[in-house]
């Protein structure tokens, strides 16, 4: 099963640079950086195709259910963190809120 999701390129941009920062740092089981991986490579592939057409359109974020899953998890433990600004923590708690509303 696939979700989608449509986001704002600062969101995405934000959300690949969390997704960078626990595939570096933070995860150790080989599934779960197997995981970390495939997300950041689909996410790196959006924003590549962004920074050649910048035109500020809301872009498309189509994962597998268990990757969107893992994101989900991945943002939450990002928003716990105190290391966000207000704008950023702000942009990725909408960004969770909508990826929650479609993993229901």
């Amino acid at each position: 099963m696939k979700v989608k999701i449509k986001t704002d390129p600062e969101a995405l941009f934000l959300a690949h640079q969390i997704v960078m920062y626990q595939m570096y740092n933070l995860e150790r089981q080989r599934s779960g950086k197997s995981m970390i991986i495939e997300i950041w490579e689909r996410l790196g592939k959006l924003c590549m195709n962004y920074t050649a057409n910048p035109n500020g359109k809301p872009r498309t974020v189509e994962l597998r259910y268990h990757l969107a899953e893992k994101l989900l998890s991945v943002v939450t433990v990002a928003l716990m963190s105190s290391r966000l600004g207000t704008y950023e923590a702000n942009k990725l708690e909408m960004f969770k809120n909508d990826l929650h509303k479609v993993l229901l």
